[in-house]
């Protein structure tokens, strides 16, 4: 391979990049774009959830219970009811998350450790009714043990990694895989295709430029601009989020860049295949973000999908990224622990490679 023919497809491409300020702009302040609106809008627990409650007795008893309720973080009373029908309506109307019934013989029963109460969950939402359902009646059996009842069953937790179960902690890190994941895909699925529509790639033929050199060409730019990207991701995980980063930075820069150059050879062997931009900019966001959303681990558990996408999620570099990003983030693991993931890179970049450079015969460049 000839440095100097890589580096003058190198400088042609910044100079486009530079003569483009609109997809520059985009390919850096995309990250830190979608890293705030996930780091900021995803929330996997219940904080000032409405809820309503209905005394039915006004003893002592249960107004303190329900100022419990109303002080604590997870929830926030909105209203206070005189009956059921007011209650259940406000649920139905989705004015509040749920209703909890006090009933009359609470403080008698409470006293005897058989206390009871209801709570009307509104079940659209089955993940947060279940949170909110957990809140509830780990709030109840607290204050029944404070007032020397007997709560159902008594649960000491201990939490490792995420002592105070913070659900942005385990969000951020994934967040950083989606980022690079659409951006190494959008950036470089756009490059030869082109160059394709816009006939240079019939100039390229007459120089004697090698596909490799193309190829290496057309990707160094964009991978300075996603090692940038994943920099600026990792700052704000750290100092804007608050996320501790345990183990290893280099560990953790190296596997990045890794996952960075499978995912720009997916990008550029869909910019070879579809031939046009608009078709692969759109194949590049469905095949990238998708599968580092839904299918890495970064937001639903990959434990609790059928078996044959557990085994499908294997391939996707998404899940190794996701999985390598939060142990080295939360659990200080170095990389090299983990070397399945690592390899299951290593191994998708080898084949992607290969792939591209057997598809770039289309563009009838030397090999």
């Amino acid at each position: 391979m000839n440095l100097q023919h890589v580096r003058a497809m190198a400088r042609k491409e910044w100079w486009h990049l530079l003569r483009d300020p609109r997809s520059l702009a985009l390919m850096l302040l995309m990250p830190a774009m979608l890293l705030f609106l996930f780091g900021y809008a995803i929330r996997l627990d219940v904080t000032e959830a409405p809820i309503g409650i209905l005394q039915e007795s006004n003893d002592a008893v249960s107004r303190d219970f329900a100022a419990r309720l109303d002080a604590s973080h997870a929830f926030a009373v909105i209203d206070r009811f005189h009956d059921r029908r007011a209650l259940t309506g406000a649920v139905q109307h989705g004015e509040i998350w749920a209703g909890l019934v006090i009933p009359r013989d609470f403080a008698a029963a409470l006293g005897q450790g058989g206390a009871r109460l209801q709570l009307i969950l509104d079940g659209v939402d089955a993940n947060t009714a279940r949170l909110v359902r957990n809140y509830t009646q780990a709030l109840v059996n607290d204050y029944a043990m404070e007032q020397g009842g007997v709560p159902p069953l008594e649960i000491r937790n201990r939490v490792w990694f995420n002592e105070a179960s913070e659900s942005r902690l385990a969000v951020v890190p994934g967040v950083i895989a989606v980022v690079m994941a659409v951006i190494g895909a959008l950036m470089t699925a756009l490059t030869a295709a082109r160059e394709m529509e816009l006939g240079n790639i019939v100039m390229l033929r007459t120089t004697p430029l090698t596909r490799g050199e193309f190829l290496a060409g057309k990707l160094l730019p964009y991978f300075v601009i996603g090692m940038a990207d994943f920099l600026v991701a990792a700052g704000a995980a750290v100092w804007l989020f608050d996320v501790p980063l345990r183990g290893p930075f280099l560990g953790l820069l190296a596997v990045s860049a890794l996952f960075l150059l499978v995912v720009m050879l997916q990008g550029m062997l869909i910019s070879i295949a579809a031939g046009q931009q608009v078709l692969a900019s759109q194949i590049a966001l469905i095949s990238s973000f998708l599968p580092a959303f839904l299918l890495s681990g970064f937001i639903f558990a990959i434990e609790n999908m059928p078996v044959a996408l557990q085994w499908f999620t294997r391939i996707l570099p998404a899940r190794a990224y996701t999985t390598l990003s939060k142990a080295v983030f939360l659990k200080g693991v170095s990389p090299l622990l983990l070397w399945t993931e690592v390899l299951v890179l290593g191994v998708l970049l080898l084949v992607l490679m290969r792939v591209v450079l057997l598809r770039a015969r289309k563009l009838g460049l030397q090999s």
